[in-house]
């Protein structure tokens, strides 16, 4: 939005009282004010916040709690806090009878069974009613507990509400709930396959914020809850300066990947952890022909796919809840032609994958190659930028088996006549991220599909100081050991050890014929090769062809399974995927954690060691 456009109606007639000479002041120097720039910081700075026991309560109706050892209570003042309070000295229990008064309940927090639309899950609840949902004891005991029902009955675990922190009348007795808390959540994880999810209804923070949350396989979030551990006036105190508004809100937390999904209400959360927990667990081959074929929606042009855009702001989770204000169709426009020479050829390749809107994408991807899908991200629309995080994940099923699908998104600019596409760049929280949902995939029994398209890691100081490295280490060490079945889909570039991050090679690698790899995005290369800041077309066009990143090129040499044509219909490209994912898949089914790693280790060993080499 231009200045003009954000800057209210002006009264010229007032203006003209300032008239006044050479001292006055004029229209033009009014026009020159300064005008506070939007920005996407707008869209959750301001917004209304969640009221917590509105929420909880939709939340425990809406799942129909079947409360399990509703009437534990505090019997006993271990510590003796007390403050003064006018002419009396207010005791701990003199608190908890009021907070009894006026919730009408016995403690902060209630553990039971609960259905999602059919689906069973131990629900663990914190009432901020109840003493702004502090914890204590009693608070962290039921986590235990209901993290014991939840591994007996082998149901998915969910935590979910508000609280302030760890209940300062307790003192330390308090404070361990903190660590009994994360071990219930640790052991249920490592004794099931079941989901854990933890979700933020309105406040949470402190004791609440660095235990049961965190621990979880997924963290969701309400729209309108603040999220941290350390709250605002504790920030201020030690900083000495104000904490901008909205800093620590579920949004800016999404932003910052601190949290995973953002629902907008109970009704979309509800719907959401249904599918979550209706997806299969058991690992089965796919049958041929079991998997629906991929079809083209009627409302998409042919030889190509729709991309939309909708009200500004977060995104439902779920894309049955969007609601397109914009749809604009995007060919899928090849540069590579027949008949081009081979430099010609992957110099348009590579200038398609950095900018052609036209390509297929995780999302498209996700959405279209699997049966059905659970995404485990948002987007973000501001202004005419439609802005994906760089490393993206979610549930996909082909026939009876689920998949975890993690991938590489670009962001997309979107008017009327025109897209235009930033290729992902990952940064440390991105790959922590996609870490994370390894992690989950292995602990639920899954296989993963990933798809890889990026020139390569965020190249900034700021990505570097936080740990860029790391994190890309830990990526690479988790992807290429995952103790279940692994495809590997190169979509676009896979660029350097960002590509690489989510590319385990070695098991089963398929790669678009205009797909491209290698080890440094090419100009970055031909700057080392020539020792040139700007390398010219010729010198990056020379390196791209003799640095053999082709498909064709990587499977002579190993790395790749199969070639998948990039067709002109971006649904014939999906349905070919299907298919090598499935045969990529079908391949590996049944081994062992150890045969897997045996066949990728086999498949790797070095091809360049000369004679020397295997004289020591």
């Amino acid at each position: 939005m231009s200045a003009a456009q954000d800057r209210p109606a002006r009264n010229l007639d007032a203006e003209e009282d300032y008239l006044t000479g050479d001292g006055g002041v004029t229209p033009d120097l009014l026009d020159r004010r300064p005008v506070k720039e939007r920005t996407v910081a707008t869209l959750y700075e301001g917004r209304p916040g969640l009221n917590p026991t509105q929420a909880i309560r939709a939340f425990l109706d809406a799942v129909k709690l079947q409360e399990r050892h509703g009437h534990m209570r505090v019997v006993d003042d271990l510590i003796g806090l007390q403050r003064r309070v006018g002419d009396t000295i207010e005791h701990y229990k003199d608190k908890l009878l009021n907070a009894e008064a006026r919730s009408g309940a016995t403690e902060s927090a209630k553990f039971g069974i609960g259905s999602f639309n059919g689906q069973r899950a131990v629900v663990y609840v914190v009432d901020w009613a109840f003493f702004a949902g502090s914890l204590g004891e009693v608070a962290g005991e039921k986590f235990v507990q209901a993290a014991e029902l939840a591994e007996k009955e082998k149901l998915p675990l969910v935590s979910m509400g508000a609280s302030s922190g760890v209940r300062q009348h307790e003192n330390v007795l308090g404070l361990v709930q903190m660590q009994r808390m994360a071990a219930a959540a640790n052991k249920f994880q490592h004794t099931t396959n079941r989901p854990y999810v933890s979700v933020l209804a309105g406040q949470v923070w402190g004791g609440m914020s660095a235990s049961a949350v965190p621990a979880a396989d997924l963290v969701v979030a309400l729209e309108g809850t603040d999220y941290g551990f350390a709250g605002r006036r504790v920030i201020e105190t030690f900083e000495g300066k104000q904490v901008p508004q909205g800093m620590q809100s579920a949004e800016a937390n999404y932003l910052d990947r601190n949290v995973d999904v953002l629902v907008k209400d109970v009704d979309e959360l509800i719907e959401f952890l249904t599918r979550i927990f209706a997806a299969g667990r058991s690992t089965t081959k796919i049958r041929p022909g079991r998997a629906a074929r991929v079809s083209r929606p009627a409302d998409v042009a042919a030889e190509g796919r729709a991309m939309t855009a909708g009200a500004e702001g977060f995104s439902p989770a779920l894309w049955d809840r969007q609601v397109p204000e914009l749809t604009v169709q995007l060919p899928r426009d090849r540069r590579d032609r027949p008949g081009m020479g081979l430099r010609e050829a992957l110099m348009a390749r590579y200038n398609e994958i950095a900018a052609g809107a036209g390509r297929v994408d995780t999302e498209f991807l996700l959405r279209t190659v699997f049966d059905a899908a659970v995404p485990f991200y948002n987007h973000v629309q501001f202004q005419e930028q439609k802005t994906y995080p760089n490393i993206i994940a979610g549930l996909g099923v082909l026939g009876e088996q689920t998949f975890m699908v993690i991938g590489d998104q670009p962001s997309y600019t979107v008017t009327s006549g025109y897209v235009g596409k930033r290729p992902a760049n990952p940064g440390p929280e991105d790959f922590e991220y996609g870490v994370r949902m390894m992690q989950a995939a292995a602990r639920w029994g899954l296989p993963i599909v990933f798809f890889t398209d990026t020139l390569g890691a965020l190249p900034t100081m700021a990505a570097e100081r936080r740990g860029q490295s790391r994190a890309i280490a830990q990526s690479i060490k988790t992807s290429a050991s995952h103790p279940y079945p692994t495809v590997s889909v190169i979509a676009g570039a896979m660029g350097s050890g960002g590509g690489l991050a989510t590319t385990p090679f070695g098991r089963h690698t398929v790669m678009l014929d205009s797909a491209l790899g290698f080890v440094s995005e090419p100009r970055s290369t031909a700057t080392i090769l020539y020792n040139e800041a700007n390398p010219s077309v010729d010198q990056v066009g020379m390196t791209l062809e003799t640095m053999r990143a082709s498909a064709e090129d990587l499977r002579s040499q190993g790395l790749v399974d199969t070639i998948v044509r990039d067709h002109p219909d971006p649904y014939e490209t999906a349905q070919e995927l299907r298919e090598a994912i499935i045969d990529g898949y079908n391949r590996q089914y049944g081994l062992t954690p150890r045969r897997l790693r045996q066949k990728s280790d086999e498949r790797l060993r070095p091809r360049t060691l000369g004679k020397l080499a295997d004289q020591d």
